[in-house]
């Protein structure tokens, strides 16, 4: 089956599915012009688990297709102004990762540019690139590195989510994502803003909990967004958290 073939299928499916959910096709097209015209991406009006469904449905001929055409597949899913597609496209993704290598790194580069929200950005940070940053890990902090001083939000963020969840409470990159928070400690995205407290915090769970914590004092003693110290000490409880909170901006 051609690939072309193949989205051409699964966009019947969503497409279906996504009627279905409306009193009629003419609704369903006014309700998708409408969030696009709001928001700048369409929907489907479908949960993720309906979502996860149809994805479920394709699995077995993702993995059946070779790793050319699977990224082909998957540009056309990330590609897409519809956020729902891209879970498609991860998926693929996540069956091509044993054959994702330095050599194809700039596949990455590109399907993050295609990406316009934090949702499809922080699963492609969680399912793609941590599993990539403990295989290859020199490499990956280069492009992180890259990430983390471009001048697009999504790949701000995704330098500084990489490290968060597991990878952050094992606290194994602490060092490096302090650095990667040191040049968006200032940035004027909320969304950033909030990803690198998101990575502080659970990077305090791990065992260099001692370091981020004199870090986010620092960071308020220093008077950055309280988006990022608040949500840095959300976990924190009792005298640790009142002490923090005391801090005021040296003047």
């Amino acid at each position: 089956m051609l690939i072309d073939e193949l989205y051409n299928i699964i966009l019947n499916d969503l497409e279906k599915e996504a009627i279905n959910k409306f009193e009629s096709k003419e609704a369903y097209i006014n309700w998708n012009q409408e969030i696009y015209e709001k928001h700048g991406y369409k929907a489907y009006g479908l949960r993720v688990p309906e979502i996860d469904k149809i994805v479920k449905k394709y699995i077995n001929q993702f993995k059946d297709l070779s790793f050319d055409k699977r990224i082909e597949l998957s540009r056309k899913f990330y590609k897409s102004d519809y956020i729902a597609q891209t879970s498609f496209g991860l998926k693929l993704l996540e069956i091509s990762i044993s054959q994702l290598k330095p050599k194809n790194f700039e596949i990455l580069n590109e399907f993050l540019e295609y990406i316009t929200n934090w949702g499809p950005t922080d699963s492609f940070s969680l399912y793609i690139m941590q599993p990539l940053l403990r295989r290859y890990t020199n490499e990956v902090k280069r492009l992180l590195e890259k990430w983390n001083i471009s001048d697009y939000l999504w790949k701000k963020r995704a330098s500084v989510v990489t490290f968060t969840r597991r990878i952050g409470t094992e606290g194994e990159f602490v060092d490096f994502l302090l650095k990667l928070c040191d040049n968006l400690m200032w940035d004027k995205e909320d969304l950033v803003r909030k990803a690198v407290g998101w990575a502080l915090k659970d990077n305090m769970v791990g065992k260099n909990k001692e370091k981020v914590l004199n870090y986010v004092k620092e960071l308020r003693e220093m008077g950055v967004s309280s988006t990022i110290t608040l949500y840095a000490i959300r976990k924190l409880k009792g005298k640790e958290r009142e002490e923090i909170l005391r801090i005021k901006p040296i003047k």
